[in-house]
């Protein structure tokens, strides 16, 4: 009692301090606010949602939803159509120090799953055809503006962004599909869709739709290349294609983005003191549980002090912060060159905002962060802008290029010859203001590029892809970051395109190849952990099932029961499942087992299984079954169970059938027999990933001897048993790796599509020997 009357005492001055601080302390935070937002407002920033017009005319709105997704009803509709590729190669695969794959031209286009996507792509979208007519008939129609879902509401949701980058990353698939195919009036139609859904979206004051914007611009960039590859474009259609990036601006909208983001912020603390403030505890609650009182008291209390206080401070001090934020960038986007524009504060360096109060609203704005990070791939909004910008000078110059080559035959020796007739003014790098680098190459096309955002020239050398699993695997983040410089490469030689694909092959098969030797190494590992209990696992009594399931009113054992093998003598389970070895002259690489059970009603119920050292624990994830078995029909019905040994660990171990029914029965439909001691003779073990063929990297062979020391034969024969090579070696870790090119002992390349291999060993340490037949 004493304790509750405390909390009593201690609740009611707590409330007279709340009291004597609502009626000081937010009153100051509130004037400070309202002076701060009468004197942004006389300096002319925008500070409130309301002042922005995000709205759109009905023309426009119609457009849009045509494009993505842009009502709340359409957001929730889950049968609205996902992302037409989500295994879509890069559109521009380095292939040189200055070169890169066209696209179009590869006879195989390869991806993530597939050999060749071509076929894939023409039925994709061939099923989407109807959707995709409509959005390439909205973005060739006119302007293209959206209005962001929940507007003037702060945080406003913007779906739509995936769909816009997803239809450009769809028409340039199609640009490149239709010039694959020899469509030129398609590849030009969706060329031109492509370059329309980033030259005509005036995108939202909002940092992460310019972003986008940006992400998008990179592809139409590299489908703009790939088409220009093909050579045959009229001058009309440069001409057009040409004005359109003319038109284009990237710069003037973009300190918007910190007004309105301010405005939103100050949204977002306004809706922060409207939430209904509920405590985390009742009175009735703290009586009854005291301990728990006063943190609660003090969580309490601190929401009350943000809610009446802290939002008031830190929508000032947001307010402040995005105001300096948008001088920033009206000061950056006036300088001609990146080179100057870098020099400036907050264009490099993301300046933090700082709040003594911790709330959620503050890990909404780190979070934010990290996202326009992600995006902006480490650049920020004016780095990833002075990226844009840059490239849109190169699809332009390169354009006029093209213009050029088809008017006098070949590409002019300098730039300057560009102009007046194909350009007004002299093509120049944004990024240090010189002109763009130029150079005609020896097999008759040219090399353009930018000294990219470092500002030092390193030649228009391009990154090289990094090593990846898969060939022509598209690349993390928006667009393929070339390195230094931004390069409009050459068109890859045929000699470059196959080398990059050997280098390709190449990692591929070490990653495959890795990737075998480490799921290898730890069958390898686990068989031995489980075989180091086996004498445990033998001296423990065996369970009785004394609950026998039931199948339609009838004991499982009397369905399972084959009179043929046991006659009228009724079998247990115990018995029904005991494991009988039968000697057919296969071993010691095959074990042959014999169980009185009725074949033909098994395959109608459910399989057997066979266990090798079962044991619970985290070596029994893969439920101890044995590698490479399979229950065939014994020719009097009953089931027999093929195991090849030579997967498991050599020495004694503990075998055990079960039995896994495909209806749950009742009382258990796990079923297992009594457990019986087995010799593996084998004095090697293989992996399920020992044995690997292909026709292009050959035959891999490996393997872990009983021993460290031992030498070792392999034969490899034809299905018919001729033989093809022999391979020799030795080992000191036990372990044996062979890999064999397909050429034969007579020089010439097999191409069987299966061989057969027996191995001879020998451990010399102690004086054993042995042929097995291999996988």
């Amino acid at each position: 009692m004493k304790l509750r009357s405390k909390i009593t005492v201690g609740l009611v001055v707590l409330a007279t301090i709340c009291a004597v601080w609502l009626a000081s302390g937010p009153n100051r935070a509130r004037r400070e606010l309202e002076q701060a937002r009468r004197l942004l407002r006389q300096q002319g920033f925008k500070i409130d949602l309301t002042e922005f017009n995000l709205s759109t005319s009905p023309e426009l709105s119609a457009r849009a939803a045509r494009i993505g997704t842009t009502t709340r009803a359409a957001l929730t509709n889950r049968t609205r159509p996902s992302p037409f590729f989500r295994d879509v190669p890069s559109l521009l695969t380095p292939a040189g120090t200055n070169a890169a794959i066209v696209v179009w031209k590869l006879e195989k286009l390869k991806s993530y799953r597939h050999d060749d996507l071509w076929p894939e792509l023409r039925e994709t979208l061939n099923t989407n055809r109807a959707k995709l007519d409509d959005a390439r008939q909205a973005a060739l129609s006119g302007p293209i503006r959206f209005e962001p879902i929940g507007s003037p509401k702060p945080t406003p949701l913007l779906p739509y962004l995936a769909d816009l980058k997803d239809l450009v990353t769809t028409f340039g698939v199609e640009t490149m599909l239709a010039l694959h195919d020899g469509s030129k009036d398609a590849a030009w139609t969706n060329l031109l869709a492509s370059t329309c859904l980033v030259t005509a979206y005036t995108p939202e004051p909002i940092d992460i739709s310019h972003m986008v914007r940006f992400a998008c611009v990179a592809i139409a960039c590299d489908t703009t290349w790939n088409a220009l590859q093909s050579g045959d474009w009229t001058d009309a259609q440069l001409a057009e294609l040409q004005r359109r990036w003319e038109g284009v601006d990237f710069w003037s909208g973009l300190p918007e983005t910190a007004a309105y983001s301010r405005a939103n912020m100050a949204g977002i603390c306004q809706l922060e003191r409207q939430q209904p403030l509920s405590p985390s505890m009742t009175l009735k609650e703290a009586l009854r549980s005291p301990r728990y009182a006063w943190p609660g008291l003090r969580y309490h209390w601190r929401q009350i002090r943000y809610r009446h206080q802290g939002t008031y401070e830190d929508e000032k001090a947001l307010l402040l912060y995005y105001r300096d934020r948008e001088l920033e960038l009206r000061r950056a986007v006036q300088c001609p060159t990146w080179s100057e524009m870098r020099q400036l504060p907050g264009v490099t360096n993301v300046v933090p905002f700082m709040s003594k109060n911790s709330s959620s609203m503050l890990s909404m704005m780190n979070t934010r962060q990290m996202s326009l990070n992600f995006h902006g791939e480490g650049q920020g909004l004016l780095g990833r802008a002075a990226g844009t910008e840059t490239r849109r000078r190169l699809v332009i110059t390169a354009i006029a290029l093209d213009r050029y080559r088809t008017r006098h035959g070949s590409y002019p020796k300098v730039l300057q010859e560009l102009m007046p007739e194909l350009l007004a003014s002299p093509p120049i790098d944004f990024m240090d203001g010189k002109p763009l680098r130029y150079r005609r190459t020896d097999d008759g096309h040219f090399v353009l590029y930018s000294v990219g955002l470092d500002c030092v020239d390193n030649g228009g050398e391009m990154r090289q892809p990094r090593r990846r699993e898969v060939p022509y695997e598209v690349p993390s983040g928006f667009g393929f970051r070339q390195g230094p410089d931004l390069v409009w490469p050459r068109p890859a030689s045929t000699a470059e395109v196959e080398l990059l694909q050997q280098e390709e092959d190449r990692a591929e098969a070490e990653q495959i190849e890795r990737a075998k030797e480490m799921q290898a190494a730890d069958q390898w590992d686990r068989t031995a952990r489980r075989q180091a209990k086996v004498e445990t696992i033998l001296a423990t009594p065996p369970g009785l099932m004394t609950n026998e399931p039931i199948w339609r009113g009838r004991l499982l054992s009397e369905v399972l029961h084959n009179e043929k093998s046991s006659g009228t003598n009724k079998l247990t389970f115990a018995q029904m499942l005991r494991l009988k070895q039968l000697i057919t002259g296969a071993e010691p690489e095959i074990a042959t087992f014999e169980l009185p059970i009725n074949y033909d009603v098994l395959t109608n119920l459910g399989s057997l299984l066979l266990y090798i050292d079962p044991t619970p624990g985290e070596d029994s994830e893969e439920g101890c079954n044995v590698g490479q078995l399979e229950c065939n029909r014994a020719t009097n019905g009953n089931c027999l169970l093929v195991w090849s040994t030579f997967y498991e660990s050599p020495g004694k171990h503990a075998l055990q059938a079960g039995l896994v029914l495909e209806r749950p029965m009742k009382p258990s439909d796990d079923i297992s027999g009594p457990i019986i001691p087995f010799v593996v003779s084998n004095l090697c073990q293989f992996s399920l990933s020992s044995a690997t063929f292909d026709h292009k990297t050959g035959v891999t062979l490996a393997a872990r001897l009983a021993e460290p020391n031992g030498s070792y034969t392999i034969e490899i024969n034809l299905p018919t048993g001729e033989h093809v090579k022999s391979i020799g070696g030795a080992t000191t870790n036990g372990i044996i790796k062979v890999h064999w090119d397909l050429i034969d002992d007579r020089g010439k390349t097999c191409t069987n599509d299966s061989f057969d291999t027996v191995f001879h060993i020998t451990l010399p340490d102690s004086g054993r020997s042995q042929t097995l037949k291999g996988p």
